[in-house]
């Protein structure tokens, strides 16, 4: 066991597609978890879990009795169909909640989930020092959040308090609405037509990887609030990206793109339509200006504490489209 102490933690949003995976691996540390989720899923391994919507659970404070340490990960997050009130009530007020609540059961120890997007896009890497710079309602209201917990360091002595800032997070695994998810989909479906010439840089944070960098840094966690990114080195073009799915899949390289001038009236289109009848197209105008967004981050901080990450992107990548093509196969049988 890597931990000097066995510990009892708080987990919310504990179903999720990061927060079944983290807490699988605490538990496989000798730790245990307690979850909370609404989505009543992957549970079954917890040492104990709530059911219900953070916001609206009133007896909140009976959970965190004997709770050594709170990781909140329960979080909106999707690039459609969500509202900008409903971004800062799931992201913001429940943070509140926690914080709020955590603080009155003495709680010293806490790890919070935020994102890059807190920082926005940028054609410079940026790093943990960068000032708040979101573009879209996730990233804002994950920004007020991340500020909650960066006061608890001067509202609850000797508290100690973790923020991780991934990037777009992929694996064996994730969910339809993921990046990655869909542009494996997209081009193993032929229905794949780039945008932009891809020469834009994005980050990733492959999910064991991830998981292995929060292990890493809650075995140091240290007195105050202290802030890391992480994501995958080395950092790749979206051309090398879309290039390497191509290979993983076996396909034929496409080098036809389309450029974001022509392609965001049609997609502004399909917006209206979608609004019209309710339906999440694939193609929308903010997709494709995130996909020709370069999204730069640096995660140099953590490295240079001694953290190496296990999984080298090509790996990650096959690992994911490998799990994917079998996932369709599965399906169609």
């Amino acid at each position: 066991m890597n931990f000097s102490k066995t510990m009892r933690i708080f987990l919310t949003g504990s179903s999720g597609y990061l927060g079944r995976h983290l807490s699988e691996r605490l538990i496989s540390e000798g730790h245990e978890v307690v979850g909370l989720d609404r989505v009543k899923d992957h549970h079954e391994h917890l040492d104990d879990f709530v059911h219900g919507d953070l916001n609206k659970i009133s007896d909140l404070e009976n959970y965190l009795i004997n709770i050594d340490c709170i990781f909140h990960l329960a979080a909106a997050k999707d690039d459609w169909g969500l509202s900008r009130e409903e971004y800062f009530r799931d992201n913001l007020e429940a943070s509140k909640k926690i914080v709020d609540t955590g603080k009155k059961a003495g709680i010293k120890k806490w790890v919070f989930y935020s994102t890059v997007s807190v920082l926005g896009p940028s054609e410079k890497a940026l790093d943990e020092t960068a000032p708040h710079n979101p573009e879209i309602p996730y990233g804002e209201s994950k920004a007020e959040a991340e500020r909650l917990f960066v006061n608890l360091e001067n509202e609850i002595s000797n508290s100690e308090i973790l923020i991780i800032r991934p990037s777009a997070i992929f694996s064996a695994g994730n969910p339809p609405v993921t990046n990655i998810y869909r542009l494996i989909d997209a081009i193993y479906k032929k229905r794949f037509l780039m945008v932009g010439s891809g020469d834009n840089q994005k980050t990733t944070s492959y999910l064991p990887n991830l998981i292995e960098a929060n292990i890493f840094l809650f075995n140091k966690m240290k007195a105050g609030a202290n802030i890391y990114q992480y994501v995958d080195y080395p950092i790749w073009s979206t051309r090398k990206l879309v290039n390497n799915i191509y290979d993983q899949l076996g396909k034929k390289r496409n080098s036809l793109y389309i450029p974001l001038t022509i392609a965001k009236p049609i997609a502004y289109a399909s917006d209206i339509a979608a609004k019209m009848l309710s339906i999440d197209f694939p193609i929308t105008a903010d997709r494709i200006e995130k996909f020709c967004t370069s999204t730069k981050f640096k995660a140099d901080k953590i490295r240079k504490e001694g953290f190496k990450q296990p999984v080298d992107l090509e790996q990650a990548v096959a690992n994911t489209v490998n799990w994917h093509i079998n996932m369709l196969k599965k399906n169609i049988n």
